[in-house]
């Protein structure tokens, strides 16, 4: 073999070896998540209290009963947010300025109802929809004024809509065909993010909280869902099953520089921003068994 031949094959190889470090660091996850609880129950919905202190999420307490529970930091002890409940409560969300707390509700067979919670007086609001199934799902608060936006069922699909923190004033969101839920906010409150099967896969779109200006950030095959801004809106969070399984991914708030942060064969959900924009709590299935974990988000 001549000198030169053997020069072009060496740059060659340098050059898929230089491809595979940049693949596989993409999906390195940044450090080795951090287990929070271990009672292996199943959990849904964990968000940051405002302070950062604490995690509200929703479990599965029996067959029939999803609870909402605190868990300290401090010393890991969880508590039960509403000691007395005796229904299911699940898929809590607070305002940004930290004086709201939402939360979905059932109210009977099939039936959901919005509460909405003034941390300050303790007086809570509600939206319902009447009788009949009310597949009500995410709030979300808009930063900057009095409205709630969440998810609801509708001819065609599911679709976004708003109301006032008294739970009135119902407001139509999206009117398209297909399914749309998850819906968070910009920290200014002037973008929406969400995921929708309006275009027959679900993927991440954001628009202006009119419904106007609207985009696709996504594009892959399989579901990309639960998206959400982080705290100084730079980066948004989410959920796709993308490589095979349920994992938690970020990317740029434009949809690009997409890294994976969690890597396990299985299920990784639920991802929600600590306050300090550096680390993510979510749902991790291990064998067969789901609790919190805690992960730093990729640089």
């Amino acid at each position: 073999m001549n000198c030169c031949r053997w020069l072009q094959i060496t740059h060659c190889l340098a050059v898929v070896v230089a491809l595979l470090f940049v693949s596989d660091s993409e999906l390195l996850p940044a450090g080795e998540p951090r287990q929070l609880t271990r009672d292996g129950r199943a959990k849904q919905d964990p968000v940051f209290a405002p302070q950062g202190d604490s995690i509200d999420f929703a479990v599965y307490e029996s067959q029939v009963q999803i609870s909402l529970m605190r868990l300290r930091l401090e010393d890991r002890q969880q508590t039960r947010l509403h000691p007395k409940a005796n229904t299911s409560e699940f898929e809590p969300a607070y305002s940004r300025t930290g004086s709201h707390l939402s939360f979905i509700q059932s109210r009977g067979n099939l039936k959901l109802r919005l509460v909405i919670r003034d941390l300050k007086t303790g007086q809570d609001a509600a939206y319902e929809t009447g009788g009949g199934f009310s597949g009500m799902h995410s709030p979300a608060f808009q930063p900057g004024t009095d409205r709630v936006f969440f998810s609801i069922p509708s001819k065609g699909g599911q679709q976004l809509v708003s109301v006032n923190l008294q739970g009135e004033d119902r407001r139509e969101v999206t009117t398209w065909a297909g399914h749309t839920n998850w819906a968070t906010f910009s920290p200014d409150g002037r973008e929406v993010l969400f995921s929708s099967s309006k275009d027959g896969d679900f993927e991440i779109y954001v628009m202006h909280p009119d419904g106007t200006n609207l985009r696709r950030l996504t594009e892959s095959p399989g579901r990309d869902t639960r998206p959400q801004f982080s705290p100084d809106g730079s980066q948004i969070s989410f959920v796709s099953v993308r490589d095979g399984n349920a994992e938690v991914y970020v990317m740029d708030r434009y949809g690009t520089n997409v890294r994976r942060v969690t890597n396990h064969p299985e299920r990784d959900d639920y991802p929600s921003w600590h306050p300090d924009g550096r680390q993510l709590v979510l749902t991790s299935e291990r064998l067969g068994k789901t609790d919190l974990y805690l992960v730093d988000v990729p640089d």
